[in-house]
C-alpha cells in the first residue's frame, strides 16, 4: 500500500452498517452482477472490503438515487491495497463491470482500462468547469478524461494553535514563507521535544515540492527524480532534521499512524497531512486545530492534491447510463452531504462551502486558496517501488548519511532498470 492508500485507511469514518440497505453489494466472483445486462444493474468496481468502505458507497448511492430514483448500482471489489491489481483482471473476466473508481495518482496507471469520457461530457452538457481543475488534470490520460473526480484534497500543514500562542508566534493562514516556518519550527522545538512530525515516503516530501512548483513526474508522466529542482527541494526536507533539528528522523517501520499520533497527543505541534484528517485528528486532539498552507519559499499558496473518482469501463457496452450514474455520483448534493459527513473536500467547486462546516476560523480559506493554485500528486506505474525505495533509504537522508541526490539516483536507477 502506498503512502497516500494507508493514509486514506485512516481517515474512512464507520457509519454502520445501517447505510448498506440503499445498496447491493455483490460477491468478487466475475459472474457476480455485471454491466453489460440491459435493464439490469450497473456493477460499480471499486475498494470494498470493509464495513467503512461499504458505508461510503451506500452514502454515495443513496444520495445519488436521491437526484435519480431509477439508479440501480451494485458494488464489488478487494481491499484498496487488492483494487489496483485485481481490477484488471475482473475487467478481462465475463460480464465485467462498467463503473470503476480510481484516483488521480493512478489514472495513468488504469489508463487503458478507462474510456475516454470527453464525447459523453460533450453529449449529456455536464458542466465540466465546476470541476477542480487540477483534478480533471489528474484524470487526463493521453490528452482525454477518463474520470470524473469526486474529492479534491489539498495537501496542508495542521498545527496547534495553543502551542503557537504560548510561544508568542503569528498564527499561519493562507500565506507561509519556509524561512518564517523554519523560525516558528525552532521556536516550537525544545531538546528532544521537535516542532514538526515527519513519517516515512515520498509522500509529504511531494507536497513539499510541489508547494514550490517542482513536480516528481512530468507532465508526459515519466519519473523525474533526479532532475536538480526536484533534487534540491528534497534536500531542503531532508535537512528540516539533519541541518534545522525541528524534526525526528521517522524510522522505516513507522506507519502515518506515528506521526499522528505524535501530533493528536500535543507531543509536536505541526505535522503535514491531507485535509480528509481533520475529522480524525479534531477528535482525538484536546487543542485548537490550525490550517495552513504548506510552507513555499514565496509564502504563496500552491498544493499538491490528491483525489478519486469515477469512470467507465473501456469495454462498457452501457456507456450513456454509465455517464448519467457518475453525474449523479458526482452531484453537488451528494459532494456536500460527503463534505458534511465524511470531511473530504469536494471536487465540486459550488460544493466546497459545505466543507467549512465544523472546522476552525480560517481553515475553508486556506483550502480554498491552494485549490487555487494546485497541481495534482502525479505518479507512475512504478509508483510503489518508488515509495519502498524511499521509505528504505529517506532514513539516511534525514540523518545526513545519504545526499538527496545520491538517493535520488539511486531510486530512479533501479525503478528505470
Amino acid at each position: 500500500m502506498n503512502a497516500l492508500s494507508s493514509r486514506r485507511a485512516k481517515r474512512v469514518i464507520l457509519t454502520g452498517v445501517a447505510g448498506l440497505t440503499a445498496i447491493t453489494l455483490a460477491g468478487c466472483a466475475s459472474g457476480s452482477g455485471g454491466g453489460g445486462e440491459a435493464g439490469g444493474p450497473l456493477v460499480l468496481y471499486t475498494w470494498a472490503a470493509s464495513e467503512g468502505d461499504q458505508a461510503q458507497w451506500a452514502d454515495f448511492i443513496s444520495g445519488a438515487q436521491a437526484e435519480d430514483p431509477d439508479l440501480d448500482i451494485t458494488v464489488e471489489g478487494p481491499s484498496f491495497a487488492d483494487y489496483w491489481t485485481k481490477v484488471k483482471t475482473r475487467l478481462s473476466g465475463s460480464n465485467p463491470p462498467c463503473l470503476l473508481t480510481t484516483q488521480a495518482a493512478r489514472a495513468q496507471e488504469l489508463g487503458d482500462l478507462l474510456m475516454p469520457l470527453d464525447d459523453l461530457i460533450e453529449k449529456s452538457g455536464f458542466d465540466i468547469d465546476n470541476i477542480d481543475a487540477s483534478m480533471l488534470s489528474g484524470m487526463t490520460v493521453d490528452g482525454t478524461i477518463r474520470a470524473i473526480p469526486y474529492d479534491a484534497e489539498p495537501i496542508v500543514l495542521f498545527y496547534n494553535v495553543e502551542a503557537f500562542q504560548a510561544a508568542g508566534l503569528e498564527l499561519p493562514g493562507t500565506e507561509y514563507t519556509r524561512d518564517q516556518f523554519i523560525s516558528d519550527a525552532k521556536a516550537l522545538t525544545d531538546g528532544e521535544k521537535k516542532g514538526l512530525a515527519l513519517a516515512p515516503g515520498i509522500f509529504i516530501p511531494n507536497a513539499w515540492s510541489l508547494a514550490d512548483g517542482v513536480p516528481a513526474v512530468t507532465e508526459d508522466g515519466e519519473l523525474d527524480l533526479t532532475n536538480s529542482d526536484f533534487v534540491d527541494q528534497v534536500q531542503s526536507f531532508f535537512d528540516l532534521v539533519s541541518v534545522e533539528q525541528v524534526a525526528k528522523a521517522p524510522e522505516a517501520a513507522d506507519g502515518s499512524e506515528v506521526s499522528q499520533q505524535a501530533f493528536t497527543s500535543g507531543e509536536v505541534p505541526m505535522l503535514i497531512e491531507g485535509p480528509w484528517m481533520y475529522g480524525s485528528f479534531a477528535d482525538a486532539a484536546d487543542f485548537t486545530l490550525g490550517v495552513t498552507i504548506v510552507p513555499s519559499t514565496s509564502g504563496e499558496a500552491a498544493a499538491m492534491t490528491a483525489g478519486s473518482g469515477f469512470g467507465i469501463a473501456a469495454n462498457c457496452d452501457r456507456p450513456d447510463e454509465a455517464f448519467a450514474a457518475i453525474e449523479a455520483l458526482t452531484s453537488v448534493s451528494v459532494q456536500e452531504k460527503q463534505a458534511e459527513a465524511r470531511g473530504i473536500v469536494p471536487a465540486r467547486i459550488e460544493a466546497l462551502p459545505a466543507w467549512a462546516e465544523g472546522k476552525t476560523e480560517g481553515a475553508a480559506e486556506v483550502v480554498e486558496a491552494l485549490l487555487a493554485d494546485a497541481t495534482p500528486q502525479r505518479t507512475t506505474p512504478t509508483w510503489n517501488q518508488v515509495e519502498t525505495l524511499m521509505t528504505q533509504y529517506g532514513v539516511q537522508g534525514y540523518r545526513g548519511e545519504l545526499t538527496a541526490a545520491e538517493i535520488m539516483e539511486t531510486i530512479q536507477n533501479s525503478v528505470a532498470g
